[in-house]
This record gives C-alpha cells, structure tokens and sequence, in this order.
C-alpha cells in the first residue's frame, strides 16, 4: 500500500509539472504575441540598433587613430635605420683609413 502511495505522489507531481509547463508556456505565447509587447521588443531592438551604430562610429575613430600612429611608428622606424646604416658605413670608412 505505501507502495502505491509513492507512485501516485509521483504520478501527481509529474502529472502537475507537465500542467504547469504546459500553462506557463501558453501564457508566455500569450505574452509573446501581444501587441504592446511586439511594440516593446521594436523599442529595444531600435535601441540595439542604435547602440550597434554608435559602436560602429568609435571603432572607426580608434582604427583612425591607430593607424595615425602606426604610421608615425614607422617613419621613425625608418630614419632610425638609415641613421644606423650611415653610421655603419661612417665606422666601415673609417677602419679603412687606418
């Protein structure tokens, strides 16, 4: 007998699970389909779109800026190794004259 009573309360607590999924799920479509509803989720993705484009302009300004310095890096890159290399040939000149 207490055997059976486990089953049932077992059966019971599924049984009502089942019916609470099923209803907090159609009560979600419900929501779901709404009208104010689809006005809120236009809102927010408006917003996404919005907050995307604003992205979209900083990353370009710091592309900007990196490439501004990139470009500063390596002109100084380049006198530094012309400045090397005629210092190199002023020490090879130089050694030959002795």
């Amino acid at each position: 007998m207490l055997k059976n009573l486990k089953k049932a309360t077992e059966l019971s607590k599924s049984s009502g699970l089942f019916l609470g999924g099923a209803l907090f799920g159609s009560l979600g479509l419900k929501l779901l389909t709404s009208r104010k509803a689809k006005e809120k989720y236009a809102e927010v993705i408006a917003k996404s779109y919005q907050l995307k484009d604003e992205l979209d302009a900083s990353v370009s300004t710091i592309k900007q800026h990196t490439d501004d310095v990139l470009a500063d890096a390596q002109e100084i890159y380049l006198a530094q190794k012309q400045q090397e290399q005629a210092e190199s040939i002023e020490d090879i000149e130089g050694s030959n004259e002795v």
